[in-house]
């Protein structure tokens, strides 16, 4: 749907969820319009803080920081440490601090400007800050804009394990430029991706279809190709959120497809891995696992490697310790009991399955693919 007063490129979503539901606006230069959308959906909010990082180019900051003095918000900038170093509970300890300094009360709003990590960060804070504010969430990775920035999944990170802190608290508010895309690095861009091909796999052939035919286009950064698989990759998850808010029917876990080894191997790298490529390797696993069970054919799982490593994945087992591998995966929110939660893809754009694995199957599967 086209939302008013904004570009007829501009792709606007809603995420139906009652009381919390909020819209989603895709689109190249977008960001421009944050002012207006804020103040068209949170017309109470004077006084806002965006909440960023030194890794985002100054003129996208400044970009943002005009749209929104040009919309009569007060604002102020607080800058965090870049990546998964922003999630920690220092780190959110601080930016309590630093959100107090600048005045804000419940009335006003927390804007998120950066990739996932930034987006977690300050949606648990605004989760907990007064018990509750306004969160608004402008996404300038494409990881983020595919995946973290909506779905209400907010965290910070314990020595551990990812994301073992959080709460589920839903943005009113998600404004995802594609033009903003241009100036990441190759591999930003080529994380996201894997959130993209996951995306393709568990629920949309087009979608990957598409990430096998315009794999250059993509990771060139160009906004028309990358608006479509956003605009996707948010039809499919925002689908999911709506069936089951908090991941408590079993609805929403397929999208944690290649999260289960995925997230041990990005904790054992101390995020050295980026969230994509961890997701890239666990989806290798996860279709080892559904061969060896019968559940996926071979010509779909050697297509999902093929268009992986196409488009730029190394899946070459990193160096790590086949039983600490292990250890870490059972401290997972998705290890029950002696077994660990595995989604199994079932074939490219089918519904996969979610099914506990037993240890000695995965050893094998590992072993098999040269970990250890």
């Amino acid at each position: 749907m086209e939302a008013p007063g904004l570009p007829s490129s501009v792709h606007s979503m809603d995420i139906d969820l009652g009381a919390r539901s909020y819209t989603i606006h895709v689109g190249n230069g977008i960001v421009n319009s944050t002012g207006h959308l804020i103040r068209e959906r949170l017309p109470e909010v004077r006084t806002s803080a965006v909440v960023t990082s030194d890794g985002i180019p100054e003129a996208h900051v400044e970009a943002l920081r005009g749209s929104l003095e040009s919309a009569g918000l007060n604002i102020g900038i607080v800058k965090v440490p870049d990546g998964e170093e922003a999630k920690s509970w220092e780190v959110a300890g601080d930016l309590v601090g630093e959100l107090l300094d600048i005045g804000l009360d419940r009335r006003s709003a927390v804007i998120a400007f950066g990739g996932g990590a930034i987006g977690d960060l300050a949606g648990f804070v605004a989760a907990i800050y007064m018990r509750g504010m306004s969160l608004v969430q402008v996404p300038t990775t494409l990881l983020a804009q595919v995946d973290s920035s909506y779905g209400g999944k907010t965290a910070v990170n314990h020595p551990k394990g990812k994301n073992l802190i959080g709460a589920f608290y839903q943005p009113s508010l998600v404004v995802s430029d594609q033009g903003i895309l241009g100036t990441l690095p190759r591999r930003e861009l080529l994380s996201g991706l894997g959130e993209v091909v996951k995306h393709g796999v568990i629920a949309d052939p087009e979608l990957f279809r598409l990430t096998e035919a315009e794999g250059e286009r993509l990771m060139d950064a160009d906004p028309d190709a990358l608006s479509e698989v956003v605009i996707r990759s948010v039809a499919i998850k925002g689908r999911l959120v709506e069936e089951d808010e908090r991941d408590e029917t079993g609805v929403r876990a397929i999208l944690n497809y290649g999260h289960t080894v995925g997230h041990a191997l990005e904790t054992m790298s101390d995020h050295e891995l980026r969230h994509g490529e961890g997701v890239a390797l666990g989806m290798e696993v996860a279709a080892r696992i559904s061969l060896s069970l019968g559940l996926m054919t071979k010509q779909d799982a050697e297509r999902q490697t093929k268009t992986l490593e196409s488009i730029g994945f190394d899946l070459n087992p990193p160096e790590a310790d086949l039983m600490t591998l292990m250890e870490v995966t059972h401290r997972d929110k998705k290890a029950v009991g002696d077994t660990i939660n595995f989604v199994l893809p079932t074939g490219i754009g089918k519904s996969p399955i979610v099914k506990g694995i037993q240890d000695d199957l995965i050893l094998d599967t590992l072993k098999g693919m040269g970990y250890g």
